[in-house]
């Protein structure tokens, strides 16, 4: 089981406000922080929240927040240490 306070982000998309900052986040793949499993949502199985959303983990069911700002600050992982 993970240490991590946040789920790990693999991926996500989201709606964009003009300014650029992140207006709605319409689907996500995390890890679990509870089970450590890798599951997926779309934007009809997040529960949107201000300032982010609301994932449900398909393996535990544990619920996990995510917010616009963690995803802004999101980035692919360096592949080999490029």
């Amino acid at each position: 089981m993970p240490d991590a306070i946040h789920p790990v982000i693999s991926a996500f998309e989201a709606v964009f406000n003009l300014s650029g900052g992140i207006e709605r986040i319409t689907a996500l793949t995390i890890t679990c922080r509870h089970c450590a499993e890798t599951t997926s949502a779309s934007e009809e199985s997040l529960l949107h929240l201000p300032g982010g959303a609301l994932f449900r983990c398909e393996r535990c069911g544990c619920h996990q927040q995510v917010s616009h700002a963690r995803v802004a600050d999101w980035s692919l992982p360096s592949l080999l240490g490029v």
